[in-house]
């Protein structure tokens, strides 16, 4: 490509407000590589969206740096390792609304996230919408920090199984 002027603010980007959508599902039903969409819109998947406070949802995935040291050279060169995907602590709403993840959730155990970005949370799910699968064992929930500022919260421990790659939903 030819070398061209960069513009000055950059490209434009999807705000997060609103386009953000978490379905959660107990056990692991959902594939990874072709989620269904029969299952997410199934009466055991719910979106938890809201429930999360601010930070209450942190997906991450660090790679690890290797190196890779050569006989006389002068540097040493690099490579890529594993990736070790991490969800930190869950932090929401404790609520006893049907469908909150303070219901949802609070089981514990083997379930299944649904994530999908930049799309309007307002938007049902539709066939060729981009998604990831996360498998995760869930911690016991237990009550969050109290400081008379704000809504009761839950905190809840997650060990990820596998992040799955951004796949297309299917019908």
């Amino acid at each position: 490509m030819a070398d061209t002027v960069e513009l000055q603010n950059g490209p434009s980007a999807v705000d997060q407000s609103g386009n953000l959508t978490i379905w959660a599902i107990p056990g692991n039903t959902i594939s990874t590589t072709a989620p269904s969409l029969a299952l997410i819109g199934g009466a055991t998947c719910f979106r938890v969206t809201y429930s999360f406070t601010t930070g209450g949802w942190a997906l991450t995935a660090p790679q690890e740096v290797t190196t890779d040291p050569r006989l006389t050279s002068l540097q040493d060169k690099q490579g890529l390792g594993k990736i070790t995907p991490a969800l930190a602590p869950l932090v929401y709403v404790d609520s006893t609304v049907a469908g909150s993840a303070a219901v949802v959730l609070a089981p514990a155990g083997i379930f299944q996230f649904i994530e999908r970005r930049n799309v309007p949370q307002t938007t049902l799910g539709v066939a060729a919408q981009k998604v990831r699968v996360i498998n995760v064992n869930l911690g016991a929930p237990a009550p969050g920090p109290t400081d008379g500022t704000g809504k009761f919260t839950i905190t809840q421990p997650v060990a990820v199984e596998s992040l799955g790659a951004l796949v297309a939903l299917v019908a």
